[in-house]
């Protein structure tokens, strides 16, 4: 039986973008070659400097040296030729934001399509040290004894205890990267009640007064003190954050409020400054950043100029506003896509449920005994890339037999009719596959098992045709967090993405996960505190006592056919934990953190859109998959090394490689625009441009598989700039499940 949508459309949605048009990536490969007085021509170009030089600071000097001086390498000059182009193509004609390149702005549904973008050195930026440098910093800044003394500091937040132990987790760095281990001390009276009374904050110095009780002196008690701050059983306030404000900005008032550090504090407050003014305009000279770095070297803290600042670029307009009619078709995408969704197959969550019930049936077991490696069940259940360590729970121990196992693949009849349809369309010739709601009229809609919010990623190509690239994430705020912090239009579609969250869940909490893996994922994990409550777990909560929920008020109980409840003791009510982030979690991550991540999305579906399963790679050529007005999946070429055999040999005959080319694309009935698909990353390409074609054969000539995908957007016009250029566009259009919210409001 099919079913009604229940999914409604928020006001808003958030539309992505490139710096440039698509008109910029087109004039400079429209002749057959790209020479050298083109490249100069954009280095004129202050915003294309700038973008370049966040990305990659030694290129970008590089790049000046070349073409200011010229290099005797013919090598070298290739290789920063095809850097160029990757480059203006990524700045061009890939949506996804990141530093000058792309960026996001806020617009809203309204009776037709009509968005306008400002020239390019009108849009607004939003500009921080990077978290590399900023937790460096923290560390360092903690060690300076004059500030230590003044700091505030807490108890560590994964201690647990285990018997007459307490375990918990500590990290270190080397060369930058962050490990964990797992450590233990002795569970004694006198610790318990330096933790206890440390939950507010306090004082070394009073811990260490406190002490003299158990006949030590000051000196002893101090050592002591210090031992436990070293072992980080104790965590300052100068700890890193994710959530609440940004991290610079804790650290500056932290600091400003402490005596006898004047020098220090008027450091942060003139690079501060300094940085302001780079966010006044795009565009800037990068004596400006080289300034700023300069003047942090006085801070002593070690850094490297590649990693030390980060920008999120907000595209302005004129007018933004697209035809809610398109709120009608992608709801129909939704309903048709749901068809294709086979159920979930066993995950990690549901593994570790049944070790559960297994072990403690429908007894309430605390979350930290539960996921404990030795007295637990642990996380994740049956892992098969390698043995975990229990000492260091996030190191995966290669196993030596990893490379002989196959993945396991479950055909079904959603491939099964792919198949035939594919098949179909090769016999016949066809670029285009047209799926009608008869091709799956026994299969039934189903929405039920998704978020309370979702997103749907689409793009508007032209001739009345939208790419929609399916619906899902745990929240549609997920996507959004980390650009809060520069755009409060941004901020507040998110906020009300998670007050709806919040009213359709009202009774149970909803807990923000506050944890920093990594220092440099810090850079996509900041986002504001969105949430009343939060679950802080080795980062920093800005929230009061009341509203944090510590490791230890975790509870979990399972019955035999439900799902994982997840409970605070001292709330007495079901947590629902969130992530408001684009994290990718499940990447090496500690337990603790993988498996309060995965319960956001217990027993739901993956998400809607198109799965080929192993049919993706088995063919040459995938035609495009339509439904109605909507594109599902572009044309694929699955090549391999041997189809570019042939033009590698001639990558340095100009003639011959062109004709090659030629016959190359006809052959397989390539356009003259394709992306070059790696992973998450897709580079365009210029199949008529010698140097387009050389800097791909140049990328792929050593890889075994090839994969090329049509290029979608070409002089579509409904989103253009003052000057009528056309640009490439991903629209985020976020939903919430309208039947869920109407009946929460009844409660």
């Amino acid at each position: 039986m099919n079913k009604k949508n229940p999914y409604k459309n928020f006001k808003n949605y958030v539309l992505r973008n490139p710096m440039f048009s698509i008109n910029i990536f087109k004039e400079f490969t429209s002749k057959e070659d790209i020479y050298i007085d083109d490249y100069k021509r954009l280095w004129t170009n202050p915003i294309i400097k700038e973008a370049f030089f966040l990305a990659s600071p030694m290129l970008t000097n590089e790049i000046t040296k070349w073409l200011n001086e010229g290099v005797n390498d013919n090598k070298k000059e290739e290789k920063l030729k095809y850097t160029f182009l990757k480059y203006i193509s990524r700045m061009s004609s890939r949506c996804t934001p990141f530093g000058l390149f792309a960026g996001c702005s806020v617009g809203v549904f309204d009776d037709k399509t009509e968005i306008k973008i400002t020239k390019a050195f009108e849009n607004s930026r939003h500009t921080r040290l990077d978290m590399n440098y900023l937790v460096a910093l923290s560390q360092d800044l903690i060690k300076n004894e004059t500030i230590k003394k003044q700091l505030l500091f807490f108890p560590n937040s994964s201690i647990y205890e285990i018997g007459d132990r307490l375990r918990y987790t500590e990290y270190k760095y080397v060369k930058g990267k962050r490990f964990h281990q797992v450590a233990e001390v002795d569970n004694t009276e006198y610790l318990r009640k330096i933790l206890l009374k440390s939950r507010e904050g306090i004082l070394l110095s009073n811990i260490a007064e406190d002490l003299l009780i158990y006949d030590i002196t000051i000196e002893e008690a101090i050592v002591f003190v210090n031992q436990l701050v070293d072992s980080q059983i104790l965590i300052s306030e100068l700890e890193p954050s994710v959530s609440g404000p940004e991290f610079f900005d804790q650290i500056y008032n932290t600091l400003r409020k402490l005596k006898d550090i004047d020098e220090i504090v008027s450091v942060l407050k003139e690079v501060d400054k300094h940085i302001q003014e780079i966010d006044n305009k795009v565009g800037n000279k990068i004596d400006k950043y080289i300034e700023i770095s300069e003047k942090l070297k006085e801070l002593k803290t070690d850094f490297d100029i590649k990693y030390l600042f980060q920008t999120d670029l907000v595209i302005n307009t004129t007018v933004n506003k697209i035809d809610e009619k398109v709120i009608r078709d992608i709801k129909k995408g939704m309903l048709f896509l749901s068809k294709l969704n086979i159920k979930k197959t066993e995950d990690e969550l549901s593994k570790f449920k049944d070790a559960f019930y297994e072990r403690y049936e429908d007894e309430e077991v605390k979350l930290s005994t539960a996921l404990d490696v030795e007295i637990g069940v642990g996380y994740i259940q049956n892992n098969r890339i390698g043995d975990i360590s229990p000492l260091i729970d996030d190191l995966i121990i290669p196993s030596k037999f990893s490379k002989k196992i196959d993945r396991e693949i479950k055909w079904n009849t959603v491939y099964e009719k792919f198949q035939k349809k594919i098949l179909q369309a090769l016999k016949e010739d066809k670029y285009i596959i047209k799926l009608t709601d008869d091709d799956f009229k026994e299969f039934e809609t189903n929405l039920d098992n998704l978020p309370d919010t979702l997103s749907t990623m689409i793009e508007i190509v032209g001739d009345g045709k939208i790419r929609m690239y399916g619906s899902g994430g745990s929240s549609s705020a997920n996507i959004l967090g980390r650009f809060c912090h520069s755009d409060n239009q941004i901020k507040t579609y998110t906020e009300e993405i998670v007050h709806v969250e919040e009213i359709i869940n009202k009774d149970k909490i909803l807990a923000e996960i506050v944890h920093l893996p990594e220092s440099r994922i810090g850079n996509i994990l900041c986002r504001p505190d969105f949430r009343s409550y939060e679950i802080p777990y080795l980062a920093k909560s800005v929230k009061n006592s009341d509203k944090k929920i510590l490791l230890e008020d975790l509870v979990i109980s399972s019955k035999s056919r439900g799902k994982i409840k997840l409970k605070s003791k001292k709330h007495n009510k079901e947590v629902l934990p969130r992530l408001t982030t684009a994290h990718n979690y499940r990447s090496n991550s500690l337990p603790i953190y993988h498996f309060l991540s995965d319960m956001q999305t217990q027993g739901m579906m993956n998400g809607l859109g198109i799965d080929l399963g192993p049919i993706i790679n088995e063919y040459e050529f995938i035609p495009r998959i339509e439904y109605e007005n909507l594109i599902l999946k572009e044309a694929t070429w699955n090549l391999k090394n041997s189809h570019i055999e042939q033009l590698l040999e001639e990558i340095d005959n100009k003639e011959i490689l062109i004709n090659k080319v030629k016959h190359f694309t006809k052959k397989l009935k390539l356009p003259k625009f394709v992306k070059l698909a790696d992973g998450d990353n897709q580079l365009l390409i210029n199949l008529e441009n010698i140097t387009s074609i050389r800097m791909f054969l140049n990328t792929v000539k050593n890889r075994s598989n090839i994969k090329l995908i049509e290029f979608l957007f070409d002089n579509e016009k409904s989103i253009v700039d003052l000057e009528n250029k056309a640009f490439t566009n991903e629209i985020i259009v976020s939903f919430f499940n309208e039947s869920k919210l109407k009946e929460s409001e009844r409660k």
